[in-house]
């Protein structure tokens, strides 16, 4: 293509037709710029597609994440749920030595805590990828760094309230001559007295139902709600095709 412009070229010079060569010339070179401009929009276009692949490569990693974790809460809100139903039974003192079988559960409600551990995996490529392309997407970026800044940490701590208190509680139950047989679930007269009789026992599973039963049931419900509602969301965006 360079060697047939510089052949129009000379010979306009050689024909002496030097104005004819100019215009030639800036038309050339407004045909460069053209092709240049071209070049650089195909370019953008194709970076923006794959910016925008690779988006969706995280929001589907998100996706996963948090279908998940509504897996995992489903489970978690089932069992405080009946958590909470057997703890009343000992609060309010309806679970005796007589008819402590008909309710296993009852003897470690203090001792047992489901921790929902939150998936960040695609949270985290999330924010790698709005590092290095600021006010990209910004409408979908803004409500998921949102939604999992909202929660990370509440759910973190009341994981860790919740686990505090269990140790705790079996911590305080190594004193006690049943404990290794509590651990290897063998009933003994006294150990079926301290859960159905004693008021140590009654307020250990009244101050647990509240902040397991009670606050951490809460949270994990409030998430489930909300990831159920995000993920919604994403797959709605990931549902538009690309615009190639």
């Amino acid at each position: 293509m360079n060697k047939f412009f510089r052949k129009i070229r000379q010979q306009l010079l050689n024909e002496g037709k030097t104005s004819k060569y100019f215009k030639y010339a800036i038309g050339e070179i407004i045909l460069v710029v053209i092709g240049i401009l071209i070049a650089l929009q195909i370019n953008i276009h194709n970076e923006s597609l794959k910016k925008e692949r690779h988006l969706n490569g995280i929001l589907n990693t998100i996706s996963q994440d948090l279908e998940l974790d509504t897996l995992t809460a489903g489970i978690i809100v089932t069992f405080y749920e009946a958590n909470g139903k057997n703890s009343l039974k000992i609060i309010n003192k309806e679970i005796t030595k007589e008819n402590f079988k008909d309710c296993p559960e009852c003897l470690g409600l203090t001792s047992i805590y489901k921790p929902l551990i939150i998936q960040t995996k695609g949270y985290e490529m999330l924010k790698d990828f709005a590092s290095q392309n600021s006010k990209q997407n910004d409408s979908l970026l803004v409500p998921i760094t949102h939604f999992y800044n909202s929660y990370l940490k509440i759910i973190e701590d009341s994981n860790k309230f919740v686990k505090e208190e269990v140790l705790k509680n079996v911590e305080s139950y190594k004193a006690y001559n049943w404990f290794v047989d509590w651990t290897q679930g063998t009933y003994n007269k006294d150990m079926i007295a301290f859960f159905t009789e004693s008021e140590t026992y009654r307020k250990q599973v009244a101050s647990h139902n509240l902040l397991a039963g009670g606050n951490h049931l809460l949270y994990v419900k409030s998430y489930k709600q909300n990831a159920t509602s995000m993920l919604e969301f994403i797959q709605s965006n990931l549902d538009e095709p690309a615009n190639e």
